[in-house]
């Protein structure tokens, strides 16, 4: 038999993340009825006017991030705690190249045109 390394067992790393595995599974399981009625509730915006609600479609995308970063940290996908303890100034996959905020700067290039008049070789030079 294998000894157990009784200092990596009381590490209080290990059981901080305990507690809060722990307290993530309570909020999902409190969270997961409200998802289901939020379905609901989107099917029968569908149901009327044949499109979903955007505004519920916009809550329904931020739930389900925190959804899905919450299942990464229960099943040790990843070690970063999610919301409201995620680092935010992190680009996450969803959100790359999509920052309303970024300006993207050109400057007009001269462009040069040529311009076939018929089959001779005669062109004509258009600049700007």
């Amino acid at each position: 038999m294998t000894e157990i390394n009784k200092d990596e067992i009381l590490k209080p790393s290990k059981w901080a993340r305990f507690i809060f595995m722990f307290g993530y599974a309570f909020v999902l399981n409190l969270l997961l009825p409200i998802y289901i009625g939020l379905a609901f509730i989107q099917f029968l915006f569908f149901l009327i006017t044949s499109k979903p609600n955007t505004s519920i479609q916009k809550f329904n995308s931020s739930m389900v991030e925190f959804f899905s970063d919450t299942l990464r940290f229960l099943l040790f996908g990843t070690d970063e705690k999610p919301f409201p303890f995620k680092n935010e100034d992190e680009e996450s996959p969803d959100n790359k190249g999509n920052d309303e905020d970024d300006v993207v700067e050109a400057e007009e290039a001269e462009v040069e045109e040529v311009v076939s008049v018929d089959d001779e070789s005669d062109t004509t030079e258009i600049k700007d």
